[in-house]
């Protein structure tokens, strides 16, 4: 079972709405987005810790915590006691159970389900067991009675609410299916505590610790779970059966189960203090009370409850405990005691395989059926677990993460390191972003991708990874360029046309797509997160490959409108343009140029000898002119000294999409003119180095045409991104 949906009302900074999630969940966004108070109200969910009137956005109105939890089988159910297994059946619709934490604005709160309730409100168990209330006896059934007296017979003669309430249960499960609503209900009668056992068991570790919240459990309490999950590997070992034995022992020096009687002889073993101290206890009793009497019985101790009070002692040249060590060490802890859980499941994995598999070749007779119990899955609240860590360590953490949801546990974590994100098990993420109203509190919401349904984004989603910044996941906007070259010359010139328009300052990433052809992919998956795209690209673009980009019919048209023109130009005045040394360098690339030329020759014998070329053979020669044709295009396009009006309204239109097309070719035809340099990137650092001031911006940078007026192009395309 995990948790599929969780809805937030009315709780901190935010005011409602709900997010999917899966077994490893990511939840990013901005600080004081309201990342956290994801975490806190899940951890709030399964504790009900009280709130102050501080903790709910509006004072008047309750908090509500809704979690789906999906995908529950038998085995879960079996971890119930018996009679309890039935009784949440009548809650569970399909393979799901909807719970719901509600919060009163006294600050205390109750369990609720989504189940069949009555419409009228008399049947509620608020209300019956306010008027129970204070009555013992025949008043418990008389007062019941008057409010449901169709229903007498049903209540007549009970003594005890906790009857009422059982009969009650029955009353409601009779009722006509028009009588009854989908609605917020308590749980069924007796299992509000059991039913902890059913769902995950929660472990939160915070990001920073503040002493005076609550609700993030103590740095002892989160210690302390992570010491006991691992502790409980000793129940598996060879070791467990002497500490069983040990506390045996103890239980039976301290308890009268080590009474003897015989013929009259009663022999008490237990330790002499213990029965001096009972003994004083009973003949102070019997003053008042002389046929009483009383007995001390200590429970025997449990492993869960001994290893939740264990504690972590650091000699890091001062011996003390984990809690007054600082937050690097403490972090470092986290993550070790972690890995450790994850080792130890999968050697304790690999021991009850070889034991199963012993046990089926020594006994060949079918076994009497036993009842399958699934163990209780952790849920871990991790705020932030890249902090102190190194990158490396990061990625070893993030790899721990992605284990513990492989032994059927769910992770959710709230993070600002790209370390944390992977194709194969990051499956949701959740983006928080803080709206600000013109009226009333700022309050957060928000955006869930699931990349386990979306499979498009999946793919997309490992090219971003591992070839790009994922910072800009964290922004609201992104400048997609071609390669390196552009992010260098770009950055510098746009701060020097407008000291305003500095893209680390607004948090604008420029992100390398390494060529047009990646544009759809890049800009589909941005526009998951509702990040808006802008795109710089050659004019390279408008000839080839365009179909890369989202435009409508119109601007289509537009486009072969303008390649016709283009033609007609260059048929008109005769121009020729030979392939440029860049173009043959991509054809070696794409083909063998030797073999190439031996097949051209080939055909061209062949045709010479009056033989019919194949559609094959065919396309082989075409490839070439196609390349010529579109490379006299581009000379065309790039030439402002001809005059095509088409030309400008085409870029426009594109403008007004943020797809920006260089009028002048490639970048480089931005540099000022006699930059050299041994490579790309080196180029463009030499060539931003020329621009110091706007006023050499001016005099470098090319114009185009806007209004029948000269203006610098990227300063337009600039305006436009920081608008």
């Amino acid at each position: 079972m995990h948790i599929s949906n969780i809805k937030i009302k009315n709780y901190r900074g935010i005011k409602s709405d709900e997010l999917d999630t899966s077994i490893f969940t990511c939840i990013i966004g901005e600080n004081n987005a309201g990342k956290s108070t994801i975490l806190l109200a899940t951890s709030l969910f399964f504790s009900g810790t009280s709130l102050s009137k501080s903790d709910f956005h509006d004072k008047e109105e309750p908090i509500e915590i809704e979690l789906t939890f999906s995908e529950i089988n038998d085995g879960d159910i079996n971890r119930l006691s018996p009679d309890h297994r039935d009784r949440i059946k009548e809650i569970i619709i399909g393979d799901k159970l909807t719970l719901t934490r509600l919060y009163n604005t006294d600050g205390k709160s109750d369990l609720l389900c989504n189940r069949l309730a009555p419409k009228e409100g008399k049947y509620g168990k608020d209300v019956v067991g306010a008027i129970m209330k204070g009555k013992k006896g025949k008043e418990i059934s008389q007062a019941v009675i008057e409010i449901l007296p169709q229903h007498a017979e049903k209540f007549e003669g009970l003594t005890t609410q906790k009857d009422v309430f059982a009969k009650l249960d029955e009353v409601i499960a009779e009722l006509p299916a028009e009588q009854k609503e989908m609605k917020l209900a308590p749980l069924p009668t007796g299992i509000e505590n059991s039913v902890k056992i059913l769902l995950p068991e929660p472990i939160y570790i915070a990001a920073v610790k503040d002493l005076k919240d609550d609700i993030k459990s103590k740095e002892s309490a989160t210690f302390g779970k992570l010491l006991s999950i691992l502790m409980r590997f000793l129940e598996s070992s060879e070791h467990f059966e002497r500490i069983t034995d040990s506390f045996d022992d103890l239980h039976k020096l301290l308890n009268v189960v080590n009474v003897v009687r015989e013929a009259e002889q009663i022999t008490d073993n237990r330790i002499e203090k213990l029965q001096d101290i009972e003994k004083q206890i009973g003949s102070f009793l019997s003053e008042n009370f002389p046929k009483s009497k009383i007995e001390i019985e200590i429970p025997k101790p449990e492993l869960k409850q001994v290893f939740t009070n264990a504690r972590l002692l650091i000699d890091d040249g001062v011996r003390d405990i984990i809690e007054t060590k600082g937050d690097g060490i403490k972090r470092a802890v986290t993550f070790a005691l972690l890995r450790t859980f994850v080792e130890q499941y999968k050697e304790q994995r690999k021991e009850f395989a070889a034991m199963k598999k012993v046990d089926a070749e020594e006994n060949q007779e079918d076994a009497e059926a036993v009842i399958e119990i699934s163990e209780q899955p952790y849920l871990f609240l991790f705020e932030e677990p890249e902090l102190y860590l190194h990158p490396s360590a990061q990625k070893i953490l993030f790899a721990a993460l992605e284990k513990l949801t492989e032994v059927n546990n769910q992770v959710f974590v709230t993070t600002h390191s790209p370390m944390f994100f992977s194709p194969n098990s990051t499956g949701t993420f959740v983006k928080v972003i803080k709206e600000y109203p013109t009226e009333g509190k700022p309050y957060g919401k928000f955006l869930t991708i699931n990349f386990l349904k979306e499979i498009a984004a999946k793919d997309a989603f490992q090219i971003i990874c591992y070839e790009n910044n994922t910072a800009a996941f964290f922004s609201s906007k992104v400048l997609l360029v071609e390669g390196d070259s552009d992010i260098i010359y770009l950055k510098e010139t746009a701060k020097l046309l407008n000291p305003e328009w500095d893209f680390d300052a607004h948090n604008i990433p420029i992100i390398s797509i390494n060529g047009k052809s990646n544009v759809k992919r890049f800009t589909d998956f941005y526009s998951f997160f509702q990040i808006k795209c802008f795109c710089i690209v050659d004019s390279d673009a408008l000839i080839d490959g365009f179909e890369k980009f989202t435009v409508s019919e119109d601007i289509k048209k537009q486009r072969e409108e303008l390649l016709a023109i283009l033609d007609k130009i260059a048929s008109e005045q005769g121009i020729q343009a030979d392939l440029p040394a860049s173009k043959i360098k991509e054809l070696v690339r794409r083909y063998s140029w030797k073999d190439r030329y031996n097949k051209l020759k080939e055909l061209g014998l062949k045709i010479k000898a009056g033989e019919v070329l194949t559609e094959e053979e065919t396309l082989e020669i075409d490839f070439l002119f196609i390349e010529e044709e579109n490379n006299l295009r581009r000379k065309i396009f790039t030439d402002n000294a001809i005059e095509i009006p088409e030309k400008y309204s085409l870029l426009a239109a594109l403008r007004s999409l943020d797809i920006f097309i260089l009028s002048h070719g490639a970048i480089e035809s931005y540099y000022p003119e006699g930059v050299t340099g041994d490579d790309k990137p080196t180029k463009a650092l030499n060539a931003a180095a020329i621009l110091r001031s706007h006023e050499d911006c001016r005099l470098h940078l090319p114009t185009i045409k806007i209004d029948d007026e000269e203006v610098c192009e990227l300063e337009i395309i600039f305006g436009k991104v920081f608008s």
